[in-house]
């Protein structure tokens, strides 16, 4: 239950205001974000947004100046640095700095870890399966697959004992989500979602943060490409997992993804997903075990497929009994 003498909403609505307080309002980022909408947007503008916030301004000339980039000579040019990024790769970085990065100082180590992994996994598996949805873009399916999870940061971060604890006795997922009501009242995906409304990103982005661990009928396709990458960042990390079964029925149903097509996707994925890392800073703990993770998944296949075959041999016994003799 939440603490004595406190709503819910007001608990939630206090927890925003402290995050504020500690970090102000990333106006900036969110400023930039508005304009790279526009594939057609102005250097110059973004140029002068990134000005007044001099540690985005630092992170996007590191960035373009990385390994990743391979740039043979080093660029100091905040415009020339803006135009060699392009739109793509400079709202991840607004985002990944400009907002997820303020938020896990404070939080510790041990979640912001777990919570690179998850949000790097979501965010590129994400990205992988909105091309099997024309109406999701893969920049707004990795944006939306990076800040699923920022209501835990913030609950980590404000919240930091008693937090950290349940958040160690639970898995993530619904029994998190679950312990996180009778604790608070609310769930990190209601507290992620409303303080990104109160930083006026977009409604889709919200919303897709807001349902990132609930299947319902009906869901947008945004945000049926954010719950899959929830369910592959369990199972990627976890080649035993028990929603193994989840997500290759989920993919098959929803993606048409059959047996080969996941593990091409969980391939794909795995690079990808160090790139990224690399691309963060961000250090992640533990290995994708590609060769367990597909034995797994044809183990499963192939029992399913058995299960199949037995209930329809004895559905034909059955109907044969029933024809009467001639």
């Amino acid at each position: 239950m939440p603490p004595a003498g406190r709503h819910p909403r007001q608990l939630l609505d206090g927890l925003i205001d402290r995050v504020e307080q500690l970090h102000s309002s990333p106006l900036v980022a969110c400023k930039v974000l508005n304009l790279l909408k526009d594939p057609e947007f102005d250097v110059r503008q973004v140029q002068r947004q990134l000005e007044t916030d001099p540690a985005l301004a630092a992170a996007v000339l590191r960035l373009v100046n990385s390994s990743c980039f391979g740039i043979a000579q080093k660029v100091s040019s905040l415009r020339q640095a803006i135009a060699l990024l392009g739109a793509r790769a400079l709202r991840l970085t607004v985002l990944s700095f400009g907002l997820v990065d303020r938020l896990t100082w404070g939080a510790p180590g041990k979640v912001c870890a777990d919570y690179w992994r998850r949000a790097l996994t979501i965010a590129t598996s994400a990205s992988h399966l909105c091309v099997r949805r024309d109406a999701v873009r893969p920049d707004e399916a990795y944006s939306a697959g990076l800040l699923a999870d920022v209501g835990v940061l913030v609950l980590a971060q404000l919240d930091t004992e008693a937090y950290v604890s349940l958040y160690g006795r639970h898995r993530h997922g619904r029994e998190l989500v679950e312990a996180e009501r009778d604790q608070y009242g609310f769930d990190h995906c209601t507290l992620g979602a409303e303080l990104l409304a109160r930083w006026s990103l977009p409604k889709r982005l919200t919303h897709s943060v807001f349902g990132h661990h609930a299947r319902r009928p009906g869901r947008r396709a945004l945000d049926l490409v954010v719950l899959a990458g929830d369910v592959l960042a369990d199972v990627l990390w976890e080649s035993d997992t028990p929603r193994l079964p989840d997500a290759q029925r989920l993919l098959l149903g929803e993606f048409g993804l059959d047996l080969d097509g996941f593990i091409s996707l969980v391939l794909q994925c795995k690079s990808d997903i160090a790139e990224n890392a690399e691309l963060f800073h961000a250090e992640l703990t533990g290995s994708i075990n590609c060769d367990a993770l597909m034995e797994n998944a044809l183990r499963l296949y192939r029992r399913e497929a058995l299960e199949t075959a037995l209930d329809l041999d004895s559905l034909t016994a059955i109907m044969e009994q029933d024809v009467p003799a001639m």
